[in-house]
């Protein structure tokens, strides 16, 4: 039993805000402050232990949380905050801190009532605490007793619905991961078959099968799988500011010889690496489009074989093939073509170049190299590289259209010029940009732009020179910046306006692309300037 001087001494301690409620753990704050427990009667002594004894009896269904349990608000009663959620993570005791921003900081800095406020206030009804959603009406001092524990219980309500929410967001997006994954293995492993493949790869030539976008969901085509695969890959990793392109047409390339190869790669690597390095990706590669149909036939060329060189430069981050996932990278090395690779690389073991390395080989230990940016991957392996797709893109000009997959299969040999011309002057869309330059060019003479005084600003396939003498090769004038009826401007010279093209704005003077003055030689017959804006 305490002595009465004990009982004395302790007497004259100051009495805790928080009294038995206290979070404090610090033993010191327990001897400097009292905290004696709540007073009640005998009979709600009572009345709680009859009712304990029949919650422990009867299972009932679990309360939400009242706030009792949670860490206190340092602003109490007088917190400014409008957010519901707060409330379901932080109690606000009536008995609040007094100027909160000049006290001490301490959580037993002298606090007053807001009881005798309370008294003086009609009570509101408790539901219509919340009027504007997530947010407080007034402020938690202003409210009643009911309008709090009416805040608490929705606060948590609020929350648990965010939290459910956000668990199926998160199952949806695995799901939808589930599925690129289960569709790209289905591919990788060869699962999928288009009409003709199976006899393509009995075979030793290189088969072409031309994909379109279809409008009918057809589950479990493999047309639709493989181009929505290309689609998909093109898109997602395409920067807004190249937002303004769209795919025309994919070719899915069937080569025997190199996907034998790159299956062996593939084993090869998995026994070195393990299986977690082991697995391709889907990167892009840019080049001249009269390469394409040779590096789909015989594959890519690496150091130290035969024909291997570097097009641009001596090889930034190592002397081997460069790839990309980002589509608009590639196109930065093709000025002028519309159609890239899209192929499946082995990375295996990534050396992060942190700088410059000129023509370096191949980092020892390691299958490949990445940019310090890693927007660049080189590859040293021909035997890790399988050309899959060629993606044909275009400048959106216009409403989307379907189109039709005429070709179920086209063998390399029919086609050696790697274009998509059939002879149909009525499909030169699928023409890209330089192969309908080229047949623009070699086009007899025509009079098609007799009456045309055109102005030429930006880059295009041909040199402004090259451009002039074509189009008066047909009939056309050279205009002046105060007299010209045509503007035919270069996508960057509309993104970033040049002074021909604001001058053509500010006449109301059609601006179209070089497409226009190809199109409309190619099928002696002017074209309508509304159909080629040289932008989305």
């Amino acid at each position: 039993m305490a002595s009465p001087a004990k009982k004395a001494k302790a007497s004259t301690l100051p009495t805790c805000p928080y009294g038995a409620r206290c979070y404090r753990k610090n033993p010191e704050h327990f001897k400097e402050f009292l905290h004696p427990p709540k007073q009640t009667t005998d009979t709600a002594s009572t009345s709680d232990s009859n009712d304990s004894t029949k919650r422990a009896k009867t299972k009932t269904k679990p309360s939400l949380p009242d706030g009792k349990n949670l860490p206190p608000c340092k602003y109490g009663a007088s917190c400014f905050r409008k957010n519901l959620l707060h409330f379901a993570e932080f109690s606000h005791p009536t008995a609040v801190v007094k100027k909160v921003t000049t006290g001490s900081g301490s959580d037993t800095d002298p606090i007053d009532s807001d009881d005798e406020k309370d008294k003086k206030k009609p009570k509101g009804k408790a539901e219509d605490i919340l009027k504007r959603g997530m947010s407080l009406v007034k402020k938690y001092s202003q409210m009643s007793e009911a309008e709090r524990k009416e805040l608490i219980k929705q606060a948590f309500e609020a929350k648990q619905k965010l939290q459910d929410e956000l668990k199926e967001t998160q199952d949806k997006v695995k799901e939808k991961e589930k599925e690129l994954e289960k569709m790209q293995h289905q591919v990788s492993s060869g699962l999928l078959l288009v009409e003709g493949e199976k006899e393509a790869l009995e075979g030793t030539k290189t088969v072409y099968f031309k994909l379109m976008a279809e409008r009918n969901h057809k589950e479990g085509s493999a047309e639709q799988t493989h181009f929505r695969l290309a689609e998909s890959q093109f898109y997602r990793l395409l920067s807004g500011t190249n937002s303004h392109y769209t795919i025309k047409a994919v070719e899915y390339v069937v080569n025997p010889e190199l996907m034998a190869q790159f299956k062996q790669g593939k084993e090869d690597l998995k026994k070195m690496r393990g299986e977690e390095l082991s697995y391709p990706v889907l990167a892009f590669h840019g080049t001249k489009v009269e390469n394409i149909t040779k590096i789909c036939e015989t594959g890519f060329k690496v150091p130290g074989e035969k024909g291997f060189k570097h097009a641009t430069d001596t090889g930034w981050y190592g002397k081997g093939v460069y790839f990309s996932e980002f589509p608009d990278y590639c196109m930065g090395y093709i000025k002028g073509a519309d159609k890239l690779l899209l192929c499946q690389v082995l990375p295996g073991k990534v050396f992060h170049c942190k700088k410059l390395i000129h023509g370096a080989p191949l980092s020892k230990g390691c299958d490949s190299h990445t940019s310090p940016d890693k927007k660049e991957l080189v590859i040293f392996n021909s035997y890790h590289i399988l050309p899959c797709y060629v993606v044909h893109y275009k400048i959106h000009t216009g409403e989307f259209k379907y189109g039709t997959s005429k070709e179920k299969g086209k063998n390399s040999k029919d086609d050696d010029d790697g274009d998509d011309d059939d002879g149909d002057d009525d499909e030169d869309d699928e023409l890209s940009v330089q192969d309908k330059c080229d047949k623009a060019t070699a086009a007899a003479k025509t009079k098609v732009f007799k009456t045309q005084r055109m102005l030429f600003t930006g880059s295009f396939c041909l040199t402004q020179k090259e451009m002039t003498d074509l189009v008066v090769k047909h009939g056309a004038t050279i205009g002046t910046p105060g007299n010209f009826n045509l503007c035919v401007a270069s996508l960057g010279s509309v993104d970033v306006p040049t002074a021909k093209f604001m001058k053509a704005e500010e006449k109301n003077i059609p601006v179209v692309s070089e497409e226009f003055l190809y199109e409309s030689i190619i099928n002696k017959k002017l074209q309508d300037p509304d159909n080629y804006y040289p932008s989305a």
